[in-house]
């Protein structure tokens, strides 16, 4: 798909998962004076074969007023599939489900009545409800990073996995991911069984799909992959797949009830934990490869992304390994939720300073989203003021129509002064950035009249550097042997490039510039490359590197920066057209030709 679509599909995206954030927070909460939907039974659970066993039970709780014990093992083959999916995962709120309950040699039916999950006091909300708050924001706070991400770098390869992962990453958090044959961090629930059931296979693969795109995003650093890196690739994907195919086993097993979807094989912790460490050593390796900036930012966005994905797993294992009381699996659960805003906190900041996005653009759609919103709040509070001030003997009637014209007004003239908004900010705030693109079109224009070829190449580097604020820049130019030669840099750095290299393949191929970091076995070293192409030929590139404050290109110094590569490229195939050295002996030719002319025609008269 081209950019633009990538980016309407990711931003679309990301604005369902914020809205079902903010759904699964009025399920827990409850909305309009309603009762919430989403209950708590007050027990931990162990597996075991067609059911669940009670580990512990909370004092006073929905399960122990109803009689169970830790120790009741709950047969759910005698339960319905809403009553399974009730009971695995997150219980309806008031609506009371009967249980099949062996207790020793005895057997017992018991009706518990989940209660809801908010508690009355402060203590009792940061050991019980904290994470079912934290996780909804969580994944809103990461929807909105994911939709920045992509509005800006939809373009580039890797920025559309990373808001992928994230995306992916908060709607697990929502619905809830399948761990040891049990879906855990559900936090909604529905009084209808489809939904159950989707949440149901959709939490099979949710968190697996994530961990693909954490691996494929450490694959885009330091390629060339080794042999290492590219086997332990493929070792970590067939380990998900057979996660994956064992998931839906189970949830068949569940549904169908043809066999036990407890069974060992489908809960086995050790390919689960082989899974996950493979592919954390996966992206250590990956960083461990990576050199200088890159390495840094590669650490900046595969930690981060790892915190979210490792630490839940890791406390999950703590849980099946140490088995917990009630209160200190809830009180776990909050630890996990705090620490896991650390890991958003730090993906902010590379974003904001890591090359990731560029910290301009937030901060220029912020103030005109604020400064408009402004504008529309105080034209409604003074209609308002002048409606109650000089038009008192109006009806309720007449007050309305006033309203309701001033709010057609201002939906019409929104977009107009959304336009004026953005302009004024945009120069206000962005001067330097505009006053930087106006020199390098100058400069491009007047590269066409520069007639010697070092002044030019000098100018070129000096005035993009300059007005970039790159920490290097180079020109490669053809060097009539096939290959194509940088200029020295900042830095004393000499390349030579073949033409099959992929990323003059690729310039000359479609004339456009190029992310280098989105090419894979290229020895083109920097950010982006622009092609210099006159008459249909690729005459040279100007490469520049990062930025020395660390922010990204924005879009409108890349089309300077092309513009600048046009100009010079077509003055560099000016200065060594083979046309400029045939007038000249052309000119050459005629003036031989005329002398002999002269010559004979003397001859003749003396004759």
């Amino acid at each position: 798909m081209k950019p633009a679509a990538w980016r309407a599909v990711l931003v679309t995206t990301c604005g369902i998962t914020a809205l079902g954030a903010v759904m699964v927070i009025f399920c827990v909460t409850g909305f309009a004076g309603r009762p919430p939907w989403s209950g708590h039974w007050g027990v931990a659970v162990d597996q075991i074969p067609f059911g669940q066993r009670i580990a512990d039970v909370r004092p006073a709780g929905p399960a122990d007023r109803a009689g169970l014990h830790a120790g009741d093992r709950v047969d759910l083959r005698q339960s319905s599939l809403q009553e399974r999916y009730w009971f695995a995962g997150r219980a309806f709120n008031g609506r009371p489900v009967p249980l099949s309950v062996r207790r020793g040699p005895l057997h017992k039916k018991i009706v518990v009545v989940p209660t809801p999950i908010w508690e009355s006091t402060w203590q009792r909300f940061f050991v019980y409800n904290f994470a079912f708050l934290a996780d909804p924001a969580l994944a809103i706070w990461l929807a909105f990073f994911a939709s920045l991400i992509a509005w800006r770098r939809s373009g580039v390869p890797e920025m559309r996995v990373l808001a992928l992962a994230l995306i992916t990453y908060s709607a697990g958090t929502l619905i809830g991911v399948h761990e040891n044959g049990q879906i855990v961090s559900s936090e909604w629930t529905t009084p209808w069984l489809w939904p159950s059931v989707a949440q149901d296979f959709i939490s099979d693969v949710i968190y697996l799909l994530t961990l693909v795109l954490w691996i494929e995003l450490a694959s885009g650093f330091a390629r060339p992959c080794s042999a290492t890196r590219r086997i332990l690739k493929w070792i970590c994907l067939a380990l998900i797949a057979a996660q994956a195919v064992l998931n839906v086993a189970s949830s068949v097993g569940d549904i169908t009830l043809w066999y036990d979807w407890n069974l060992p094989i489908f809960t086995s912790t050790h390919l689960y934990y082989a899974m996950d460490a493979a592919a954390l050593l996966y992206g250590i390796l990956s960083i461990a490869a990576s050199h200088g900036a890159e390495r840094r930012r590669s650490a900046w966005v595969l930690v981060p992304l790892g915190v979210l994905l490792f630490l839940p797993a890791a406390a999950q294992s703590w849980v099946n390994f140490v088995p917990l009381s009630y209160y200190l699996i809830n009180v776990s659960g909050t630890i996990v939720a705090a620490i896991l805003f650390l890991a958003p906190a730090a993906l902010t900041y590379a974003a904001l300073s890591r090359r990731l996005i560029d910290i301009g653009f937030v901060l220029n759609r912020s103030v005109v989203f604020a400064v408009v919103s402004a504008i529309v709040i105080l034209t409604f509070i003074g209609v308002e003021w002048a409606a109650g001030a000089w038009l008192n003997g109006l009806t309720r009637t007449s007050s309305a129509l006033i309203g309701l014209c001033v709010a057609l007004v201002l939906g019409l003239s929104l977009r107009y002064i959304h336009a004026g908004v953005d302009s004024v900010v945009d120069r206000v705030l962005f001067r330097k950035r505009h006053e930087d693109e106006a020199a390098l079109r100058r400069f491009a224009q007047e590269a066409a009249y520069i007639t010697d070829r070092a002044t030019l190449l000098e100018r070129t580097a000096r005035e993009v550097r300059d007005h970039t604020r790159a920490q290097d820049v180079s020109i490669l130019l053809p060097d009539g042997a096939g290959s194509y030669v940088t200029t020295p840099g900042r830095n004393g750095e000499r390349l030579t490039l073949t033409q099959n290299d992929p990323g003059i393949t690729a310039m000359r191929a479609w004339h456009k510039p190029i992310d280098i970091h989105s090419l894979e076995n290229s020895r083109l070293r920097g950010e982006f490359a622009f092609p210099m192409v006159s008459r249909g030929a690729l005459v040279g590139v100007l490469v520049c590197g990062p930025k020395r404050d660390g922010e990204s290109y924005a879009p409108d110094e890349s089309d300077a920066l092309n513009v600048v590569a046009q100009w010079v490229g077509a003055a560099l195939d000016t200065m060594t057209s083979p046309s400029v050295d045939s007038l000249a002996a052309l000119r050459e030719a005629i003036v031989s030709l005329q002398d002999t002319i002269l010559a004979e025609l003397r001859a003749s008269r003396n004759g």
